[in-house]
């Protein structure tokens, strides 16, 4: 089943937003199955560990972003129009991680994490959408997280983090029925805690506290949690939706 869904990506345009982690492994699989990729982040380095994997067929152009500038994603998706053409899949990936009690919480903490995993997948989206609309058809997966709807995650981060990833819940599920008259699908998925460069900065007791919301003990890989979201992304019957992948993360409250 899973190579007839790959087949959808082969010799078709998508966007990744957010080079690391969830975003890296997304792109390696599209960069392997012929997809023409566009890749944009804030760290060159990651760009420059993407535009490697570059060979054979593979089409890949990375371009550096800042989601927060909403100005900046405008000119972005205006340069893939111009140099890919109109993507057929947008994946957004980029985001940032709280843990700071609420207490702790200062409004510069806040408006960044609102900036980054709200207002930039909104930009994000809206720019996809735009060019999407007229072409009659596109696929978009914006990366949300079990925090923002498992109360026991959310014991564990930010109020603020949960907060956004609520908050791109309920944005797909009005979005949805806005685009899918013009043949534009989008959803979310929703991992638990994956174990990506942004969790290995964290303190002791977040990774020890992973035991504790998870029913197996561990966090998930990021090829895992790619496989989610180039399935979701590529099934033609999913729009509206949010698919959690938490290892029974968050269950009995």
């Amino acid at each position: 089943m899973f190579n007839r869904i790959a087949e959808q990506y082969r010799n078709r345009t998508a966007v990744v937003i957010g080079a690391g982690g969830i975003g890296g492994e997304i792109s390696r699989f599209l960069s392997s199955h012929d997809a023409r990729l566009v890749v944009a982040d804030r760290d060159p380095k990651l760009l420059e560990r993407i535009a490697s994997l570059g060979g054979g067929s593979a089409q890949i152009t990375t371009r550096t972003l800042d989601v927060q500038d909403g100005q900046g994603v405008a000119d972005f998706f205006r340069f893939v129009q111009t140099t890919v053409g109109t993507p057929d899949f947008l994946f957004y990936t980029a985001g940032i991680l709280n843990i700071e009690s609420f207490a702790e919480t200062s409004n510069e903490i806040w408006n960044r994490a609102v900036n980054v995993n709200l207002n930039g997948a909104f930009y994000c989206t809206k720019g996809a959408a735009d060019l999407m609309r007229p072409a009659g058809k596109g696929s978009i997966l914006l990366l949300a997280s079990i925090s923002g709807t498992k109360a026991r995650s959310g014991t564990r981060v930010n109020p603020v983090y949960n907060t956004t990833k609520a908050g791109l819940v309920a944005f797909v599920n009005s979005t949805a029925m806005q685009l899918r008259p013009f043949g534009v699908r989008i959803n979310c998925i929703s991992p638990g805690p994956t174990s990506t460069a942004m969790m290995d900065v964290q303190p002791p007791q977040v990774h020890s506290a992973v035991g504790e919301i998870s029913l197996d003990g561990r966090m998930n890989n990021p090829t895992e949690v790619a496989e989610l979201a180039l399935f979701v992304a590529a099934h033609g019957r999913f729009t509206g939706e949010d698919l959690g992948m938490g290892g029974g993360a968050g269950l009995g409250g």
